[in-house]
């Protein structure tokens, strides 16, 4: 599996998007957002109250109606459609979600709900993906394995207490099992990466599924040469630091696919390798605060010109739409109003980024953006203050609830 000439092929894409400002879609007035701003604060406050509820020990939360109320909350805030909803709150995927929480719990009491969380965004896309191809959404050995996998892993290499020494000789250690040639046993952790490597290799045996098993050892490659991303190294070129981050986007995705069906045609590849792209570019744009501060080199944390930031920007939101427009190579009745979930959905998450990192970028930039957000910017940095959970925190803080 040639993920160079995937990367390639983006690149080009990516060179050919424009700049300027895209068309986005609706325009919230003032008097819209604050009534959108009333109803999130109002939806935070209810479920506050149903959590503390749960841990005075006055009863469960009733599935039925978080889910109803939580479709309420998502199309009377941010508009969604009763078919993207039909899609977001598939019973298929409410199921799983809470079916993963559980067989995380049975594979390791130890973990942290922050850590389920962590693994949670990735059996998402993973489901996603299993009814996107024509799927039941379910956990599978490899879902569970692989969505663990990289909490365990990303919490020894993003670690700044450990040396980049010893992240260079764990990514070595990894690597080995990966190809089946070692095992791991430095400590729990390690033990628990090779187990979960097992469950892989039991379902997805390496001579009947060789892709799958390229697709592993690729997104670990792009993984250990994403460290450079981290030692806050001059000497890499935007060319370099776009390869890289194109590269760890793409091959993330792609194995999501792979660990789904064991088999992928060509052209579907190439979609799920743009669409983790796609990704990439956008928790890199979220990320901006963050990486600036600690060093960490992306595309829009280490260009200091903010005209440039924004236009690279802008070029994600159009790069994206041309990644959608692929979805077609997927032949199921769902591939169409999925990928319209996927837009809205990233496109209000790219201009919220925005403006929780409104600092590095100009102040009419930023008002033109704000114009197409259902909040206001104001608004989000003070929710992210006061620690409120976005969307995707709410459905599993209501499952650690429920449980």
């Amino acid at each position: 599996m040639n993920t160079a000439s995937l990367i390639s092929y983006f690149k080009e894409l990516w060179n050919q998007c424009p700049g300027d400002f895209p068309s986005y879609g609706t325009v919230y007035s003032l008097t819209q957002q604050k009534e959108r701003e009333s109803l999130f604060t109002s939806y935070i406050d209810k479920f506050k109250k149903v959590r503390e509820e749960a841990a005075q020990g006055k009863g469960k939360p009733d599935q039925e109606r978080f889910f109803r109320a939580f479709g309420h909350f998502m199309k009377g805030v941010y508009d969604y459609s009763d078919e993207a909803l039909d899609i977001i709150l598939h019973p298929d995927m409410l199921a799983v979600s809470r079916s993963f929480s559980n067989e995380a719990r049975a594979f390791d009491p130890g973990i942290k709900p922050e850590e389920i969380y962590q693994s949670m965004r990735n059996v998402w896309i993973m489901n996603s993906l299993q009814l996107l191809l024509g799927q039941k959404a379910r956990i599978t050995p490899s879902i569970l394995a692989y969505s663990l996998l990289y909490p365990y892993s990303d919490n020894i290499l993003d670690n700044p207490a450990v040396t980049h020494h010893d992240k260079l000789m764990f990514s070595e250690r990894f690597e080995k099992r990966l190809t089946g040639e070692g095992e791991m046993a430095e400590n729990q952790i390690e033990k628990k990466i090779s187990d979960l490597v097992g469950m892989i290799e039991n379902q997805f045996p390496r001579e009947e599924f060789p892709d799958v098993h390229d697709s592993l050892m690729a997104i670990h490659q792009a993984q250990t040469r994403s460290l450079r991303l981290s030692k806050n190294n001059g000497s890499l070129s935007p060319e370099e630091v776009l390869s890289i981050s194109f590269d760890k986007g793409g091959s993330s995705v792609l194995a999501d696919g792979f660990l789904v069906t064991g088999h992928l045609s060509p052209e579907i590849r190439r979609f799920f390798f743009g669409f983790g792209i796609w990704l990439q570019l956008v928790d890199d744009i979220q990320d901006i605060s963050e990486d600036h501060k600690s060093g960490t080199r992306t595309l829009f944390s280490v260009n200091e010109k903010i005209t440039d930031r924004f236009n690279l920007t802008n070029k994600t939101m159009h790069f994206g739409r041309s990644v959608m427009n692929d979805i077609k190579c997927i032949n199921s009745d769902i591939c169409i109003p999925f990928s319209k979930v996927i837009l809205q959905s990233i496109e209000t998450m790219l201009i919220q980024s925005v403006g929780l990192n409104d600092t590095y970028y100009l102040p009419e930039y930023c008002m033109e953006m704000e114009r197409f957000s259902p909040l206001g910017f104001a608004f989000l940095q003070e929710t992210r203050k006061k620690g409120s959970p976005g969307r995707l925190r709410l459905i599993t803080q209501w499952m650690e609830s429920n449980l």
